[in-house]
């Protein structure tokens, strides 16, 4: 009887800690060789599904990459900077309720906090300072040979004659950066849907523990890309907010400035309204039909704030704008042979076309340090990413393509779900949680060829059976009992052109 007692409390505890401590809102899928991650909720719900999903590639970019590289594993060295951090910068409450949500997420799934060369747990000032990258007073030029950032924007009589843009708008960008290979072994496609009714779904190309702004995308259709600037004066009796949370204000934000239309005036406002410690330049667009389309910010702390665009072009022809690491118009401009490099293929010809958009920038900007290579077009959501996994640059590999449209379609698998007006639809499963069968109780159009995928919470596949049928609502059983351990599974059916996903939870 004791040990009957004691399997029913071990079973009670295990299937709590599951329910509660171990359900995500969000999940991991690859498209090709690419990471994309999707969470969804409040700022501490996705803050937590990303500490969750990415805890150990967290922990990674933190301990290699930030502290062992950026810093040197020098402690005291970091300690110097995390007092002058916690004395200069306040961080919005929302992403330090979000970077607690990372951390709560990390330690659930499994992962340690604990940091040897810092004698301690990680905790969230730590990981703000690690989103707050470029904004920490270390010597610049630890960036200067790697951190040549370049981007195109084109638009009107340049893509007129495109068939894919009939004079829409088009950026392409390359982030160069120093090609650490933790940052190799990590880039990801983070996908942020809130619910916080004042803010809107998001993109952003980056790495894990990172959540702020360096290329990202709105539903809107705004994109924004970020440049390191050439001058970082500033005044020290500031108090500074992170460039990358300025520009998530602005890029999260239905309407930022209230405008009553999400443009790119909309991070404009929201850079201007903090103030920051660095040199930056982002080069910001949408689809023509928007106001103020296509421009470039640049901002120091010590000039503030310009906005430049095709009207403050002195050498560029044709309706274009690029942006690399040199102030144009908050500063007098300097030589920079990436930005002469794109005016001499611009003066050759205006004409620019996707195709053309790419080699323009790669012949013009390419660099050994390209870490990816981005092009968006917003009227069409047509994305194009090329994300560097060893010694060759992004831009010369062959992007992977996405659309909008996909990139923010996903599974809440806290509801039942269904596509299509109800094609495939996951009806039941049984019993829940499950322990050595699962049973499975679904409807689809089709009938048959129908395929039962189960994936863990990463994203693996680690099941895969087929389903042969001859009616429209079927039921079937699946033996777990050796396949599966404790823990969180999506439960996914698809006919190869809907897919319905549920979840389950296995208690051993």
């Amino acid at each position: 009887m004791r040990k009957f007692a004691l399997f029913v409390v071990v079973i009670l505890v295990i299937f709590s800690s599951l329910l509660y401590a171990q359900d995500p809102q969000g999940y991991i899928e690859l498209k090709e060789d690419k990471k994309i991650v999707r969470v969804w909720g409040t700022h501490y719900e996705r803050g937590y599904a990303q500490g969750y999903l990415l805890c150990n590639e967290i922990i990674d970019v933190f301990c290699n990459y930030f502290l062992g590289y950026l810093f040197s594993n020098n402690a005291y060295f970091y300690g110097i900077t995390r007092a002058n951090f916690e004395l200069s910068f306040v961080i919005d409450d929302k992403y330090i309720t979000e970077g607690n949500g990372v951390l709560d997420g990390i330690i659930a799934g499994g992962q340690s906090l604990y940091n040897d060369v810092l004698g301690r747990d990680i905790d969230v000032t730590d990981l703000m300072m690690c989103n707050s990258i470029i904004d920490l007073p270390y010597d610049k030029n630890l960036f200067s040979d790697n951190s040549l950032c370049s981007s195109l924007t084109s638009w009107g009589s340049s893509t007129i004659n495109a068939p894919e843009l009939l004079g829409e708008s088009i950026i392409t960008r390359f982030l160069d950066w120093t090609p650490h290979q933790t940052l190799m072994d990590n880039h990801i496609l983070l996908i942020s849907f809130p619910t916080e009714p004042d803010e809107q779904n998001w993109i952003s190309f980056t790495f894990p523990g990172l959540f702020g702004c360096l290329s990202s995308i709105n539903e809107s259709g705004v994109g924004s890309f970020y440049n390191v600037g050439n001058n970082n004066s500033y005044n020290p009796q500031d108090t500074f907010e992170p460039i990358f949370f300025s520009i998530r204000n602005g890029i999260e934000a239905v309407d930022y400035d209230g405008s009553g239309q999400c443009n790119p005036m909309d991070v404009v406002h929201a850079v201007n309204d903090d103030v920051q410690r660095t040199g930056s330049i982002m080069n910001v667009l949408s689809s023509t039909e928007k106001d103020s389309f296509a421009l470039i910010i640049e901002c120091n702390n010590s000039m503030g704030i310009a906005v430049r665009t095709q009207v403050d072009n002195t050498e560029i022809p044709g309706d274009n704008l690029a942006a690399t690491n040199h102030f144009r118009k908050l500063y007098t401009p300097v030589y920079c042979y990436r930005y002469e490099g794109i005016v001499d293929s611009l003066v050759i010809s205006t004409f620019i076309d996707p195709e053309r958009s790419w080699t323009l920038i790669s012949g013009a900007a390419g660099i050994s340090s390209n870490i990816q290579a981005i092009q968006y077009i917003p009227s069409t959501g047509a994305i194009l990413w090329s994300a560097r996994t060893g010694s060759v640059p992004a831009y010369i590999l062959a992007p992977t393509s996405f659309t909008t449209d996909e990139l923010f379609e996903y599974v809440s698998v806290d509801d039942h779900s269904s596509t299509q007006d109800g094609e495939l639809l996951i009806k039941e499963i049984f019993p829940y949680p499950a322990q050595n069968e699962i049973n499975i109780v679904y409807f689809s159009k089709k009938a048959k060829n129908v395929v039962c995928s189960i994936y863990d919470v990463r994203g693996r596949k680690i099941y895969q059976q087929k389903i042969q049928t001859t009616t429209c609502e079927n039921e079937f059983t699946l033996n777990i009992s050796t396949t599966l351990s404790s823990g969180l599974y999506f439960i996914r059916m698809s006919d190869n052109t809907v897919s319905a996903t549920e979840k389950i939870i296995i208690v051993r």
